[in-house]
């Protein structure tokens, strides 16, 4: 919370500096993500170390961008995805049989958020006005399974278009690549009975040294 805050105080002082011509856009948005991996050290049944991928999903989100002059602007990003672990390889439930019951697969549910300040820096103007943007931030990992939470610095690079519609809308079509520092020394172990495996029973969750994905979204960008 005091991040977020940081940021929209930096935005305000970004705005009080833009000139009297230049306009505040907010852009909802919805789009997709992909990538990510989790390290899960199953000592329960196949006894191997296996990287568990995150299952693409719908993302959502919001930008406020603050014009800091002709071609540059200062971006707040905040974004959200909703997905879940990718149970490809029988870790949760399945045959042999694990910890979780089969069909209960909103135990693999995850949440990312990701918070960062960055810029806009419009390469092209125009009816169609191309953009590049960086930025950096948070990005918060929350999961169902005993696997601990991180919130761990990231930065995301991207490309992409605004369609102009009239003066006070428009719709912008973006993708970025996002790199996350997350911490592979973090970590938790879950220990379980089950007459199947052999003595101890347990899973160890870890995370990568860093979580990479590739962003894809759109927004209508409302002009103020």
């Amino acid at each position: 919370m005091r991040c977020i805050l940081g940021l929209v105080g930096i935005l305000g002082l970004a705005a009080s500096g833009a000139a009297q011509s230049s306009r505040v856009e907010l852009v909802p948005t919805l789009g997709y993500a992909w990538g990510g991996q989790m390290l899960v050290q199953e000592r329960a049944f196949q006894f191997k170390d296996l990287d568990v991928d995150i299952s693409s999903s719908g993302t959502y989100g919001l930008r406020l961008d603050v014009p800091v002059g002709q071609s540059l602007a200062v971006e707040l990003l905040l974004q959200r995805q909703d997905t879940q672990l990718k149970d490809d390889q029988g870790l949760f439930g399945e045959t042999p049989g694990g910890f979780v019951v089969p069909g209960s697969t909103h135990i693999l549910d995850a949440e990312f958020t990701t918070a960062q300040l960055g810029f806009l820096w419009f390469v092209k103007h125009g009816p169609a006005r191309w953009h590049l943007a960086a930025a950096l931030g948070l990005t918060h990992a929350n999961f169902l399974l005993p696997i601990p939470s991180d919130r761990v610095s990231s930065y995301s690079l991207g490309a992409g278009v605004q369609l102009e519609l009239s003066e006070h809308l428009g719709i912008r079509f973006e993708s970025r690549y996002l790199t996350a520092n997350t911490d592979e020394n973090l970590r938790s172990t879950y220990t379980f009975a089950n007459p199947d495996c052999r003595d101890p029973c347990s899973y160890t969750f870890a995370y990568q040294d860093r979580f990479t994905q590739t962003w894809l979204s759109t927004g209508l960008a409302i002009r103020f």
